[in-house]
């Protein structure tokens, strides 16, 4: 991890600058505004060298020392070139000691010509199942709170993003099944399924868990596809090993407005639950930034029972 480091992050060849960049990331991920005088006491340098380093890192645009550096209340605030680079060492350090690689590939498929609307798919998956969401006890067939969710996920990391109400058609063949069709809701049931669309240019379905209940358990628990708007057909995309699945929107349920005004709340709530836990970078400040924009919402922690019916 080191040498990737050494190789990936500038002013990080010396002691001092590789223990400041991990020192900031660690204060930064614990949500907390790093201080001059607790960096000073916790490294293991003499404060000049310290002090000198955290001028370089200013220079660079990677830091805002407020108010400044000879004040003893002085604070590091990462911009937002420093919150990049944190969000690559923490990707690259769940790649090498998160193995989630071969389970996701069971669980997820993203077949998009847009390499940045790939990996945020993926990325989004891999916090969604490391939250809960995914599961069937939780909101993985819940489709309209699921689509809310990723929609406004998708907004946090900077991207537009729509719910749309349709359905979905998956051909395997000599099996067909229709998830949210006009006539298919079972007792209990609204007809309908919602997805999200990114910048109008990525399909994000991950409420597919009536496709696991009521046709395979096997089935991808998250699909994601290119926006191809091909009569009824918005989106494509082909299974492995033989079928496809199609999202059509010629259709939507009446009920899709209800079913969004029952899932607000909780689509709100789960959502700001999602932020607290990822927003380890929202600490970072454009330079010249106000202290004022350094505060977080406080946020209570709901139960996940009683909240929904299945599409």
């Amino acid at each position: 991890m080191r040498d990737w480091v050494l190789a990936h992050i500038p002013l990080t060849s010396s002691a001092v600058g590789f223990d400041l960049f991990l020192k900031i990331g660690k204060e930064v991920a614990a949500e907390r505004v790093p201080r001059l005088q607790e960096v000073l006491a916790a490294l293991p340098h003499p404060p000049e060298a310290v002090r000198a380093h955290l001028l370089e890192m200013k220079a660079a645009g990677l830091i805002v020392l407020l108010p400044d550096i000879d004040d003893a209340a002085c604070q590091l605030l990462p911009t937002a070139a420093l919150a990049d680079l944190l969000e690559q060492y923490h990707a690259k350090f769940e790649s090498l000691f998160i193995p989630r690689t071969g389970l996701r590939e069971q669980q997820l498929l993203v077949c998009s010509a847009d390499a940045d609307l790939n990996a945020l798919a993926t990325s989004i998956y891999d916090h969604a199942y490391d939250l809960g969401w995914l599961y069937l006890h939780n909101f993985g067939a819940v489709c309209f709170l699921m689509a809310s969710l990723i929609a406004r996920v998708a907004r946090f990391h900077g991207h537009q993003a729509e719910l749309v109400s349709g359905y979905v058609d998956i051909d395997m063949g000599e099996q067909r099944f229709l998830l949210g069709a006009q006539g298919y809701a079972l007792p209990g049931q609204v007809d309908g399924h919602a997805f999200c669309v990114i910048d109008g240019k990525l399909i994000v379905d991950f409420g597919l868990g009536n496709v696991r209940r009521g046709f395979r358990r096997n089935f991808f628990w998250g699909l994601a596809c290119d926006v191809r708007q091909q009569g009824a057909e918005m989106g494509v995309i082909a299974l492995p090993g033989g079928g496809k699945v199609s999202w059509k929107n010629d259709w939507s349920t009446p009920e899709t407005q209800s079913q969004l005004a029952q899932h607000e709340a909780f689509a709100e709530r789960y959502a700001r639950e999602y932020m607290l836990h990822y927003q380890r970078l929202t600490l970072a400040v454009p330079l010249g930034a106000e202290r004022a924009g350094l505060r977080h919402p406080s946020v209570d922690h709901p139960s996940r029972s009683g909240n929904s019916r299945s599409q």
